[in-house]
């Protein structure tokens, strides 16, 4: 695509901003983003449902700025694809909110060919958890299928890895520039995912990592996944935001079982009392899109060279994902080695019982900002029950108290109607995704919302 094209749709991403829920709508209107850059005013008002905000960003000309991320991306070697191009994935095309365009680094799979699986979790993961996400990352990967995750800290990373290691393809999908490094710590596994594989992004480079970018960047990684899997979730996991997510865009949700009142076991045994479907092995799912990937899928030559990958603990830490103690290295090397050994129950409990001698030490996610900061902590405080009623409504920032004070008491409403406040529609999207998660309001087939 030529760059004078390129231009004008970062110009139409920059004046729409992500997940803006009339994306669709509109680009069916008009064949290509120049032809509503060269639309008047006029005909702008005439389209209908469209808050001011909106017209009063397309009735900027200005290239200026989307001139800026176009020579920043192509001195720090970032490409980009746009909505109108063949290689975008079609599945994404199908959401009311699709990405207008993805920025990345490294190199884009065959998505419209191959399957896609997105696999989430919590980031205070368990042995069971860590051990399992390997394993069936591993083995999708190993049946070519392409692993997505959002490259966060615990479980994401795990899975990202593990593609990896299985000489496979994944996508990390980021909520801030794909110039930055979020977590700080996955450094090494970002660099690694670029060579087998792509980060990307819908946020322009020089974009730090924000609060309410996670929630428009998860409805991307289930948006382009033909299947969402969730490995380890508590209940307030943003792991679940992703799974609601999937549901809502008509795609097939999986959980892992785990032992009732265990560690990660509230969120995704939910899941499955809802109707998920459990997954025990990568061939739970893979078989399902046997007959409609079989071009591409190699389930069987998966199941004839599977080795039970165990999670080889030290090329989790040689990529930043976890951190092995000096007692974990020099006794429980044998976990991470145990890969070339048939998965047999009993092997399965001896690994389990080394595991428990590995302390996995997720370092914290350091905070980019103070907002994100914020948001985290407003989470942590709120699902953990320790704050009363009362606290909880003054900790509130402005914008959650008004999205909070425009929910009626007495019917649900859609998200689109909180366009006439007099906030950015993406601080509008986190405030409903905390609110959801504090249990303040739920969320309705439909993008409704109402007030619990």
């Amino acid at each position: 695509m030529k760059s004078g094209d390129v231009l004008f749709w970062i110009w139409l991403a920059e004046a729409l901003g992500p997940a803006y829920q009339k994306t669709s709508q509109l680009l069916s209107l008009y064949d290509n983003p120049y032809d509503l850059f060269q639309a008047e005013e006029a005909e702008l008002e005439r389209i209908e449902d469209f808050p001011e905000r909106v017209r009063a960003a397309l009735s900027d000309k200005s290239l200026k700025h989307a001139s800026d991320i176009l020579s920043a991306c192509e001195r720090l070697g970032i490409s980009i694809l746009t909505y109108g191009e063949d290689e975008y994935p079609y599945v994404l095309r199908e959401l009311a909110d699709p990405p207008i365009l993805l920025y990345y680094i490294g190199q884009l799979p065959d998505w419209n060919r191959k399957l896609c699986v997105a696999m989430v979790g919590t980031r205070r993961m368990s042995a069971y958890g860590l051990h399992s996400s390997y394993r069936i990352a591993y083995e999708t990967a190993m049946a070519n299928a392409v692993v997505v995750s959002g490259m966060a800290t615990g479980i994401d990373g795990v899975c990202s890895a593990a593609a990896l290691a299985a000489n496979g393809e994944t996508v990390a999908v980021l909520g801030c520039g794909v110039d930055s490094i979020y977590p700080k710590h996955h450094r090494r596994l970002r660099d690694a995912i670029c060579k087998r594989g792509a980060v990307i992004s819908e946020y322009p480079p020089g974009t730090e990592p924000r609060g309410y970018h996670f929630p428009a960047r998860n409805r991307i990684i289930s948006g382009m996944s033909q299947a969402t899997v969730v490995l380890e979730a508590g209940i307030g996991s943003g792991s679940l935001i992703t799974a609601k997510d999937a549901i809502l865009q008509g795609r097939q949700v999986y959980a892992l079982p785990a032992n009732v009142g265990s560690h990660g076991a509230e969120g995704t045994n939910g899941l499955l009392r809802d109707g998920a479907k459990p997954i025990i092995e990568a061939a739970d799912l893979l078989e399902a899109y046997r007959h409609v990937y079989a071009d591409t899928l190699a389930i069987n030559s998966m199941l004839q060279n599977r080795a039970a990958p165990y999670a080889d603990l030290h090329y989790l830490q040689e990529l930043g994902v976890i951190e092995l103690t000096e007692h974990s290295q020099k006794n429980g090397a044998s976990v991470g080695t145990v890969a070339t050994q048939s998965l047999t129950q009993k092997k399965l409990r001896e690994a389990e019982e080394k595991s428990r001698r590995v302390t996995v030490k997720k370092k914290r996610e350091q905070a980019e900002s103070k907002k994100m900061e914020k948001t985290v902590a407003e989470i942590d405080e709120c699902t953990d029950g320790g704050q009363t009623p009362d606290e909880v409504l003054s900790s509130l920032t402005p914008v959650q108290q008004a999205v909070l004070a425009a929910i009626p008491d007495d019917r649900a409403i859609s998200a689109d109607s909180l366009n006439a406040l007099d906030y950015p529609y993406g601080d509008v999207v986190a405030a409903l995704t905390v609110l959801e998660i504090m249990g303040m309001i739920q969320k309705l087939p439909g993008a409704l919302y109402t007030k619990l």
